[in-house]
């Protein structure tokens, strides 16, 4: 009996030995990590020429964005953003978050931005394209939607003249799905990129680390759902105040700063 129960304790341990080795012979011979055929410039060319080349466009985005507290500790807050852009001068965002939720409308002639919960909007003139009215808006009145950049005529200006290194890290998961992972570094901020294969080389994730500020904050966008063939009907873009919502008017950014409500510019 005790010879029938050491032989079946060797092959037990045999077998243990066995499955050791296929497993690390098995990983070792998996592709992690393969490089991609372009450098990190190139493939971040190829993202910029594509959506150069669209006309119109709609993304769900889910994002994540960090609040530094005086004492040094982080608070995150999330939220959903539907981005719809017909170019040259059509843009929309939907945007349900921690902090708020608004609903942004440009028709190539004036810009609205409503609080549904609150019933408030404020509507404007606002100039003819979309690189304009983004600049404008945010200079004029301290306003930036989020992920507009990618709506502008050429969405990687900004981020080209900031970018001194790239990176290729690996072929990372987003969502269960596998990317190129890039790692790109500026002189204010690293950002992240995560670009899907194949044909068309869509951002799957992005996270912009703000390193030159305190506490270092992080903003993460994950993107699903592309649509470049929408099918956008003009009241798509067309501002309606909603029953019982009321028109007010803008406090200029500097006073705004100064005003206990200075955060009333996000409606």
């Amino acid at each position: 009996m005790n010879g029938q129960r050491q032989a079946l304790e060797n092959r037990l341990h045999t077998g243990r030995w066995a499955l050791l080795w296929f497993a690390s012979t098995l990983l070792t011979a998996m592709p992690v990590g393969a490089q991609p055929n372009a450098a990190p410039e190139q493939v971040l060319d190829r993202v910029c020429d594509w959506f150069k080349a669209q006309k119109a466009f709609r993304v769900e985005v889910d994002t994540a964005y960090d609040d530094v507290l005086e004492d040094g500790q982080k608070v995150q807050y999330s939220a959903f953003q539907q981005l719809s852009v017909q170019k040259p001068d059509r843009l929309r965002s939907d945007y349900v978050g921690d902090e708020r939720v608004t609903e942004f409308y440009y028709d190539g002639k004036s810009f609205a931005l409503l609080s549904p919960q609150k019933k408030l909007y404020v509507t404007r003139s606002a100039p003819a394209t979309i690189d304009q009215a983004v600049d404008t808006i945010a200079e004029k009145y301290g306003i930036t939607i989020p992920l507009s950049n990618l709506a502008v005529a050429d969405p990687c200006t900004r981020l080209r003249s900031d970018l001194l290194t790239g990176t290729f890290v690996g072929n990372d998961m987003v969502n269960r799905v596998t990317g190129s992972h890039f790692l790109f570094s500026g002189s204010e901020r690293d950002w992240q990129l995560w670009v899907s294969d194949g044909e068309k080389p869509l951002p799957m994730k992005l996270v912009i680390t703000y390193k030159k500020l305190p506490g270092a904050p992080q903003y993460t966008a994950v993107f699903s759902n592309w649509d470049f063939a929408p099918g956008f009907s003009e009241e798509a873009f067309a501002f309606k105040p909603p029953a019982g919502a009321y028109g007010i008017e803008f406090l200029p950014p500097e006073s705004a700063q100064n005003a206990p409500q200075k955060r009333g510019k996000k409606l």
